[in-house]
């Protein structure tokens, strides 16, 4: 009979979960919100809810879960099942792999989110018969993952594949940690958003001014994108123009064969990748710039969810 693996996708204001077979097929799910800034007991019990919601969706009980994943913010500690800090949830050195695991009853292994999404492209996504590959996630800010010979990389501190930190522009500006010229500074959907609101004070005539200000988001920029409003298909472009630096660094680094981009912002689509692969065939050394294929991620909202189940049945497996 398949084991079973309840797993959770934790985001900034919302959590979700889903309950897989050992084929990382999810069989049932469910979703609350936490609200802003929640506490982590207060979490842990909102996540804790929606367990039960799933399991009774199958009849199922806790008894019956072989082990629990977490897709967390970071940086984090997945060895410890600490959080360092996640300022999108505002929380410094929280325990919570032991926090859900005692609510539970189960054996609780906490992930990078991005890294999740990373190992579930890889086994059910656009990642499928690859070795090698990254993401990026292009969210409120920029998480990453790395695969190597068809593991996860996370080095000694366990803190590789923070590729929202790569530096691109040394004079660029900042966002949550003051790393000027970041990814994550440059080609979040945070960063997207400001570039907007400078756009619209600077070009008054753009369908950005139209726009109030603090109620600009991603979606409204690539609005005003495909409807040909320059100023909106310049942000993208820089988007996608800093992005393929990372790329073509990524790729004289260590070679991969796969570069994936996946989410919020991704649905920028060509917008956003045409000058990606443009600027990375311009600065990648030849043979690695022709190995490496950029994509964009295909599972959405489940990748979280399925990569931090795999991840989860292999550390229960003592195969990671």
């Amino acid at each position: 009979m398949s084991r079973l693996i309840l797993a959770f996708d934790l985001g900034g204001t919302n959590v979700r979960c889903g309950i897989l077979d050992e084929k990382f097929e999810i069989l049932a799910r469910a979703k609350t919100e936490v609200g802003k800034r929640p506490a982590p007991e207060a979490a842990v019990g909102k996540m804790k809810q929606i367990a039960d919601e799933a399991l009774g969706q199958l009849g199922k009980k806790l008894g019956d879960i072989a082990c629990v994943g977490i897709g967390s913010p970071g940086p984090l500690n997945s060895q410890t099942g600490v959080i360092f800090e996640t300022p999108n949830l505002g929380w410094k050195d929280v325990p919570l792999a032991k926090l859900l695991g005692d609510a539970l009853g189960r054996p609780t292994f906490l992930e990078n989110d991005a890294v999740s999404a990373c190992w579930g492209e890889y086994v059910k996504g656009v990642g499928q018969g690859v070795q090698t590959m990254f993401i990026f996630t292009l969210g409120t800010g920029v998480g990453g993952g790395l695969i190597i010979g068809g593991k996860v990389w996370k080095g000694p501190d366990d803190i590789a594949g923070h590729l929202g930190h790569m530096i691109v522009e040394p004079n660029g500006p900042t966002q949550v940690f003051d790393n000027p010229g970041s990814v994550e500074a440059l080609c979040s959907a945070t960063a997207c958003i400001k570039a907007a609101q400078n756009a619209a004070v600077t070009y008054p005539e753009s369908l950005l001014a139209r726009i109030p200000a603090d109620e600009i988001t991603g979606a409204c920029v690539n609005e005003c994108a495909d409807k040909g409003d320059q100023p909106a298909r310049d942000i993208f472009e820089r988007i996608g123009r800093h992005l393929g630096i990372a790329c073509a660094s990524l790729a004289n680094a260590f070679n991969p064969e796969l570069g994936v981009v996946g989410g919020g912002l991704a649905f920028a689509g060509d917008k956003i990748m045409a000058p990606l692969r443009k600027e990375l065939r311009r600065r990648a050394l030849p043979p690695a710039g022709k190995r490496l294929r950029m994509e964009f991620a295909q599972l959405g909202d489940n990748a979280g969810i399925i990569g931090a189940a795999g991840l989860a049945l292999h550390r229960l497996d003592g195969k990671l």
